[in-house]
């Protein structure tokens, strides 16, 4: 096909019906990069025989030579399609035809960077989702699925690499069929798991608000008698192959099909009067009658006319119309390679094959033109496109609601939304507006890109992607063919022993040069030197219309003014324009997705820019535009320093919405710390992070406290990817980088403590750390430890501590013990909706909580069934089905009752937890979680402190901020976590009026400070100053010798806050080592599909790096073995290198953020019983695998760490020779 011209493209763009967005989604190389340069042959950018192999939307250096994508990028395509006329008999006439512009998006498959992928669906409405009929459903098509059900994306199914059934399996076309159907039925079920989550959340919804009516209308005593569930079809959701929305193809071999294309072309042999009516009948089990070919039976039917035995064998209408004629050109083809069979499939096929395909040595080459020519992939994959897919006035008003107001919406329960203002009726017709009567701009960034300033056309040194756009297809060869004759010119001088160039000869300015030549050559060099004449003459004249050109943005006085001229690299937004038109030069509103027009202390986050260019996404180029209406996809220069990574663009802050932020399924997890090879590099460095925080969606950089750059990325390949684009591109320096920093969490399990464990000072700066003294270990007298943190005498409970302040005014016993697992599970899943409910003001909670919590314990009439429901449900380990428990609420008012229902159920039976004690904690009891007041560990009261402190009888899900008439004169703002709210701030801040009038100090006095000492003990462990896990902290009494009477008591009490801080964080730390100390480390389930050959060394490569196996599969119809085992992250780095290497690439590995698990050892174990030191000797040769993490961790954070230089003492003897 010709090349498009991008003002065709342009022209296009302001017909919203005729476009439509589409992305492709998959699992890491299951073809998507593949299918899109076989869409790119129609357009005439690359050619069709390279197809495949270019990858052209891989752009990067990396991309081509690790063969995965690694960025999301898009292209605009241009389509006809030629539609035959409803009353048009012939063949030929009657042939209407429309144009369309497709958007296509390309985005990469692997997991580190499901973040493109997210953006990609955001600007989406429509997707292309890619499975490999052997591998199978995979664990990123489940992930793409979930994240196109999340943003409302439409899919298409598309089955690719059918060819490997046919040439790899031998599988025969029955065989195929069966697989195909339950490849199908395994992607259904992805999607019914979707529909039932969403429907359950919804009925959970519906239930409570017609409660809440029934309980305004009746008594609260009377119990609501009607009420059903909403029946709601969800055949919509699942793919069908009759319905159009299926594709079986090859795009390697260049080919694809739909069931209706058979249908049309068998239609009218079978005798039936329409195609629609026989494509309902390809597939399933529809049979052809042998005797009556024009007749379809069903099974039943064919059954009772020919017996089970032949129905049992019968071809359905789906093989025998579809898949032979498949299977008989490669069997002709590629594994017999018969050339009287070729022959007779080429001529019975009707198609033009040239001879140099005929004779090719490749037989994939003959086989791709004949698939090609028969069935083409690119007009297959085009006309689902666009005849299942919705353009943008059509998805929007079912897309954008969610968005805007904020709603959970999904395709379950997909209905039109009213609009309520202009702005909403804009958004949901996708209305461009007209210049007289304009429509509000509203656009959507979802990604940030950065590119070198030479490629954009404003910034290029000539015009020669401006000239090469407004050159035609044949002007363009015209050239090419001049450069050509110019290339053979050279080559033949050069024979001849010419002693100069042409190009040297055409440029010469006419000076004597011996040069003894041909009347041929002369007639040559005449020849070219008219050309170049020519040639300069046409540049002169573009040259002097350009000077008699208007100054615009991309002109010589416009650079100047530009702040971009002098970058090295820009910045340029990646959206997609939902309502309006956005015009060069145009001042608007880029909100980030922490504004709201509603709060006033978010305003920061707004800001005002001018659109200094806007692009159309050609993939690695860029054409620009003078403006962009509604219903595009397209790049825009101005937008470096008011978005961040993504964010909306509207013409009017307050008015127009500031659409939700996205939803990613990764999370950066690995951690390395940056500096710069030479110190004057540093600020390049700087400079290189800030670029690479705003390109990459999922980068974090933190600069420390001490003046370290952290970088955090997805994953160890998204690691290599972003330092390669430091050190090449942002930065330009050398950098050295760390070991990979991997977080770990500290616990306590219930098993002995290893004896001799004290929180000892270590250092001159007073670290607080567990060490082991060496008087037990049996060398010099070491330091005793404080008497504020000795361990308690015996007869007490295991991990209560007494401490008392250094000034002797206030003793304070707080118990220490472990949480439940099942508890510390439920508190590390929910940290953000606990984190949410924390934030909630006190005026919020006691008018909207209450009433939820009401409703919620009337809907449940006992305990105890909502308890094993929730335990069931939190049993991760068990595998067991989760039996009908309550829905999570949509709204943040009904997650506290929630969340205290679940939490008690997690106490259930659990040891040290008596169902008294676990009633009163979560009823009353629990006063803060931490760290970050929203983290899995527990600040609980006791029923006598309780009575003293400022929230008696009530509970942290009820009421989490206190009035502000009774919150603590020594309240420490300062020290208050930076996620607290502002309310709490000004709460703390703010004497009691009360406290004139009692005769004494109580907890409720300081209760600022209590929270946060236990704060900062949970925020870094006694083990290497990580957080703690899974601890329950436990006040039970609070004594003060201070009485608030005296002017000598208020002096006092000035200063006994910070004490008060540091003896409650010691007395925890002290508390945790009477327990076995135990670490958590974050892991990685790891995903690999493998045949049996490569089977043992996979799991060879797992145990060397400490993984365990959680469960094995075959997959039928495969030789593949499907795999999961959990591997922690700081053992992954270079894992998947080594599971390549050791099966010589038939293996690799998926490696998907697990979260953290406990290792079941003790860091300062050592032998100490006669059977551990008889096995194992007094030097312990086995590895304690806790402690070398634990050491590692200490020895990065400069710590204390315990080691012995010198293991054996013995005196060097000196060798002469």
């Amino acid at each position: 096909m010709p090349v498009v011209p991008p003002a065709k493209l342009a022209q296009l763009q302001s017909n919203v019906h005729s476009i439509r967005n589409v992305c492709v989604l998959a699992h890491v190389d299951h073809g998507k990069t593949t299918l899109s340069d076989a869409l790119l042959a129609t357009n005439g950018i690359i050619s069709s025989k390279l197809a495949g192999k270019v990858r052209y939307l891989d752009s990067r250096e990396d991309e081509q030579e690790r063969g995965i994508t690694m960025e999301s990028s898009g292209i605009s395509l241009y389509y006809q399609l030629q539609k035959k006329a409803a009353d048009s008999s012939s063949s030929d006439a009657g042939l209407t035809a429309s144009e369309y512009l497709v958007n296509l998006i390309d985005s990469p498959g692997h997991v580190d960077f499901a973040s493109e992928v997210a953006s990609a669906a955001r600007l989406s409405d429509g997707a292309l989702v890619l499975v490999d009929v052997v591998e199978g459903v995979c664990t990123q098509t489940v992930s793409v699925l979930r994240q196109a059900w999340i943003e409302n994306v439409q899919p298409i199914l598309f089955l690719n690499k059918m060819d490997r059934l046919i040439v790899e399996w031998k599988m025969t076309p029955s065989e195929a069929y069966v697989h195909m159907q339950q490849l199908i039925e395994q992607v259904n079920a992805v999607l019914a798991g979707f529909w039932e989550g969403d429907r359950l959340a919804e009925d959970s919804r519906k239930l409570e608000e017609a409660k809440e009516r029934w309980r305004e209308a009746h008594s609260e005593d009377v119990a609501m008698t009607e009420w059903y569930l909403e029946e709601k079809d969800d055949s919509h959701i699942y793919f069908a192959p009759e319905q159009g929305n299926v594709l079986f193809g090859s795009a390697v071999d260049g080919w694809a099909f739909r069931i209706n294309h058979f249908a049309h072309m068998f239609a009218e042999r079978l005798g039936i009067p329409s195609p629609a009516k026989l494509q309902q009948l390809m597939w399933g089990s529809y049979f052809l009658d042998p005797k009556n070919k024009q007749r379809v039976l069903t099974h039943k039917q064919f059954a009772k006319l020919y017996g089970p035995g032949k129905a049992a064998t019968a071809l359905p209408l789906f093989v025998q119309l579809c898949l032979l004629p498949v299977w008989q050109v490669y069997e002709s083809v590629v594994l017999e390679h018969s050339q009287d069979k070729i022959e007779k499939v080429i001529a019975a096929l009707e198609l033009k094959v040239l001879p140099r395909d005929r004779r090719s040595k490749d037989h994939r080459v003959l086989l791709t033109a004949i698939m090609q020519g028969w069935l083409p992939l690119a007009q297959a994959c085009m006309v689902a496109i666009v005849e299942q897919l919705p353009s943008p006035a059509a998805a929007q008003p079912l897309r954008l609601p969610p968005l805007v107001q904020g709603k959970t919406q999904s395709l379950a329960d997909r209905k039109k939304t009213e609009p309520k203002n202009d702005v909403e009726r804009a958004l949901y017709s996708c209305t461009a507006g007209t210049s007289s009567v304009p429509a509000p701009l509203v656009a959507y960034v979802s990604k940030v890109i950065s590119v070198p300033r030479e490629s954009l056309p404003e910034f290029s040194s000539e015009r020669s992607q401006s000239n090469r756009a407004a050159m035609t297809a044949e002007e363009m060869r015209a050239r090419g063919r001049v450069a050509v004759r110019q290339e053979l010119a050279l080559s033949r001088d050069s024979a001849a022993g010419t002693p100069l160039s042409v190009a040297s000869v055409a440029s010469s300015s006419g000076a004597a040069t011996p040069l003894s030549a041909t009347p041929a050559q002369d007639a040559l060099v005449d020849s070219l030197a008219s050309a170049m004449r020519e040639r300069l003459a046409v540049d002169s004249a573009d040259a002097a219309a350009a000077a008699a050109e208007p100054a615009d943005d991309s002109s010589s006085s416009g650079l100047s003014s530009d702040p971009d001229s002098t970058a090295e690299e820009i910045l340029i937004g990646f959206g997609r324009i939902y309502s309006g038109v956005v015009r060069v030069g145009d001042q608007i509103w880029a909100m980030q997705p922490k504004f709201s027009a509603k709060d006033a202390n978010s305003q920061s986050y707004c800001k005002q820019i001018t659109v200094r260019a806007l692009y159309m996404m050609m993939g690695r180029e860029f054409v620009s535009l003078a403006e962009v209406p509604a219903g595009n996809v397209f790049g825009i220069r101005g937008i470096s320093g008011a978005i961040l990574k993504s964010g909306t663009l509207a013409s009017d802050a307050q008015a127009c919405p500031n659409l939700a932020a996205m939803h990613s399924e990764t999370y950066p997890i690995v951690r390395v710390a940056l500096e710069a090879v030479n110190p004057q590099d540093m600020a390049k460095l700087v400079r290189g992070l800030e670029l690479l925080n705003q390109a990459d969606p999922c980068v974090q950089v933190i600069s420390q406290a001490t003046g370290e750059r952290v970088l955090v990325t997805a994953g160890e390949l998204h690691l290599e990817r972003c330092m390669k684009d430091l050190r090449e591109r942002f930065a330009k320096c050398e950098i050295h980088v760390s070991e990979p920093i991997v977080p770990f969490r500290e616990g306590i399990a219930r098993q002995a403590a290893q004896p001799g464990v004290v929180l000892g000072e270590i250092g001159s700066n007073g670290q607080l750390l567990a060490i082991i003294p060496k008087s037990v270990q049996g060398g010099a007298e070491a330091a005793e430890p404080s008497e504020s943190r000795a361990k308690p005498d015996d007869g007490t409970p295991r991990g209560e501590v007494c401490v008392t302040t250094a000034n002797g005014l206030v003793t304070i016993t707080l118990q220490v013990e472990p949480l439940p697992e099942k508890a510390t599970r439920l508190l590390l899943r929910h940290e953000d909706d606990i984190r949410r409910v924390a934030r909630l003001s006190s005026s919020q909670r006691r008018s909207r909580l209450n009433a939820a919590a009401e409703a919620l314990a009337n809907a449940d009439d006992g305990a105890a069934p909502l308890a094993a429901a929730n335990e069931a449900s939190d049993n991760d380990d068990d595998g067991s089905a989760a039996e009908a428990r309550p829905a999570k609420p949509s709204r943040t008012s009904e997650l506290g009752p929630w969340l205290q229902s679940r939490l008690r159920s997690t106490f259930r039976k659990a040891k040290g937890w008596e169902p008294q004690r676990v009633e009163f904690v979560t009823d009353n009891g629990l006063c803060s979680f931490g760290p970050r007041k929203a983290g899995p560990n527990m600040l609980i009261y006791s029923r006598d402190v309780l009575e003293q402190s400022s929230r008696p009888g009530t509970s942290w899900f009820r009421r989490h901020t206190h009035d502000m008439s009774l919150s603590s004169t020594a309240a420490t703002p300062m020290l208050s976590d930076d996620e607290e709210s502002d309310d709490e701030d000004a709460e703390a801040a703010v004497a009691p009026a009360s406290a004139t009038t009692r005769t004494a100090y109580t907890i409720r006095d300081f209760e600022e400070s209590v929270n946060a000492g236990f704060q900062l003990a949970t925020q870094s462990g006694p083990l290497c100053f990580e957080p703690l896990v899974g601890v329950a902290v436990t006040i039970k009494d609070f004594v003060s010798n201070l009485s608030s009477g005296d002017s000598a008591g208020s002096s006092s009490a000035s200063g006994l806050s910070g004490q008060i801080i540091s003896a409650v964080r010691d007395a925890i730390k002290s508390g945790f080592l009477q327990w076995s100390p135990r670490l958590y480390l974050a892991m990685y389930t790891c995903d690999i599909q493998a045949t049996s050959e490569v089977l043992g060394k996979v799991y060879g490569v797992i145990n060397r790096r400490r993984g365990r196996v959680l469960s094995e599969e075959m997959r039928e119809g495969t030789p593949y073995f499907s795999i999961k085992s959990a591997i922690p992250i700081v053992e992954s780095f270079g894992f998947a290198d080594e599971i390549r290497k050791r099966t010589s690439g038939a293996a690799i590995p998926l490696l998907i953020y697990r979260g953290f698990e406990s290792l079941d050892m003790d860091p300062f174990w050592v032998p100490t019983t006669e059977e551990e030191l008889e096995d194992l000797g007094e030097k312990a040769d086995r590895d304690n695998v806790a402690k070398r993490y634990m050491d590692k961790v200490r020895k990065r954070k400069g710590l204390f760490v315990e080691r012995k230089i010198i293991e054996h003492a013995e005196k060097q003897r000196t060798l002469k020779k």
